[in-house]
């Protein structure tokens, strides 16, 4: 997701970013395509979804793209995949569409091919936990994305947040080493509508907006913000955007049987904080650090009352 209108400068600094090791100054990405005729642009993805108080999943993903320099990076990101998240500006829902991979492939073959580059040794630490990243060869997509990325190898091992997180990197014939530290934030708690937790099941009311409250983040940043999925097991979904503010609403056009067919309807209700933030390192012209943290429940979408 490339959509903050933050400076660079601020998204640096709101995420508390420091990239240390062999760093170099930062180039303008337009001036280096221009030079080598092409970019290398990092998505690192940081995701940790529980249920509140109970099973903690955690999944770690990053990828180093070297693309031509005329390849659209975030097209580039939707065909590699994992990690695009797109999302209605503060304040907006939007219904979640299927992805088109195939479409997007087609726009990307002619744009040129993509390499995910091998950065060596990756791992990642949060306070005493430290993850090496396993290393994984990608599928051909339509055989023009050749190369590895890295993932965790276990979903079911955890990560503590907020907390500081540092992802270091040994270097490799094509990168140099790197290290970049971070602080993420903590997941949303005590997310609940009207009186009623989360954890105990939640029903909104056809045809009436709802407000659904979560504690604010205690250490907010520039550019936090609250996303809150509904979907279906039919893939029928709903997302809406909020300024971590502690609340949000859940807007009555979208809590109906247009959406959502037969009433009543049972529904997978996920709370995301999200913090994410840029960062460059010698050989990695523009990248990009997300934390995606998140509640997960359950909420039924009920007929409204004669």
């Amino acid at each position: 997701m490339r959509s903050s209108n933050v400076p660079l400068p601020a998204l640096l600094a709101s995420l508390g970013v420091v990239v240390g090791g062999c760093s170099a100054p930062v180039a303008e990405a337009d001036d280096i395509a221009s030079a080598t005729g092409s970019t290398t642009e990092a998505i690192v993805l940081v995701e940790r979804s529980a249920a509140e108080g109970e099973f903690v999943q955690t999944n770690v993903s990053a990828k180093f793209m070297r693309l031509a320099s005329g390849a659209d990076p975030e097209v580039a990101e939707r065909v590699v995949g994992g990690s695009w998240l797109e999302l209605p500006a503060a304040g907006e829902c939007v219904a979640l569409a299927p992805f088109a991979a195939a479409e997007e492939a087609d726009a990307l073959s002619a744009l040129g091919s993509i390499e995910l580059l091998d950065v060596g040794d990756l791992s990642i630490q949060a306070g005493t936990t430290r993850m090496p990243l396993a290393t994984r060869a990608f599928p051909d997509v339509g055989a023009f994305v050749s190369g590895v990325f890295y993932t965790s190898r276990d979903a079911q091992s955890d990560l503590p947040a907020p907390a500081r997180y540092v992802l270091e990197s040994t270097g490799s014939g094509t990168l140099n080493p790197f290290s970049i530290e971070a602080e993420a934030p903590s997941a949303p708690e005590r997310v609940r509508l009207f009186d009623t937790a989360l954890a105990e099941g939640v029903v909104f009311e056809e045809g009436t907006a709802a407000t659904l409250r979560w504690n604010a983040s205690e250490a907010p940043a520039v550019g936090d913000l609250v996303y809150v999925d509904l979907t279906a097991s039919s893939g029928t979904g709903v997302r809406c955007t909020f300024n971590d503010s502690g609340e949000g609403m859940i807007p009555a056009s979208v809590l109906g049987k247009k959406t959502w067919g037969a009433l009543p309807a049972t529904v997978a209700l996920s709370v995301h904080r999200l913090r994410q933030g840029g960062f460059t390192a010698a050989g990695i012209d523009a990248g990009e650090l997300r934390f995606d943290l998140s509640v997960v429940g359950r909420a039924t979408i009920a007929p409204s009352s004669p």
